[in-house]
């Protein structure tokens, strides 16, 4: 794996031995395991992730869930203005304030994650 030239060499040792046990054993598309390989060549853990989500106990979400999270959302709304899609993204994490009492589901199942918003940081689909 070609990392990034400021990555320390014992963190690409580490972070190369991790993220090939990991894509032994996590099931995962073409397109997924690219963003994951450049993620990772970026310096970062297969076990991190860019929003800074954390499960129950204090428990970093892996990238890849994040990845599917933010890619579901985006896919469900292309063509949607700012507004919508904000909507849309906050029902889709049990924030919303509809009282109409529509449900998004996911596509797969997953376990609950609770992500922390900086009211500053730019989101993809504002």
């Amino acid at each position: 794996m070609k990392f990034n030239k400021y990555i320390p060499e014992y963190r690409r040792e580490f972070l190369e031995k991790q993220y090939k046990e990991y894509i032994k054993t996590t099931p995962m598309t073409k397109k997924e395991q690219r963003a994951l390989r450049e993620w990772v060549k970026d310096g970062n853990s297969v076990y991190e992730n860019s929003q800074g989500a954390w499960a129950d106990g204090q428990v970093p979400v892996e990238f890849l869930t994040v990845y599917r999270d933010e890619e579901y959302i985006r896919t469900h709304t292309k063509g949607m203005s700012s507004d919508e899609a904000r909507r849309f993204a906050l029902a889709y994490y049990g924030w919303d304030d509809d009282s109409s009492g529509s449900i998004i589901q996911k596509d797969s199942p997953a376990e609950t994650v609770f992500l922390q918003l900086n009211p500053n940081e730019e989101l993809p689909f504002q």
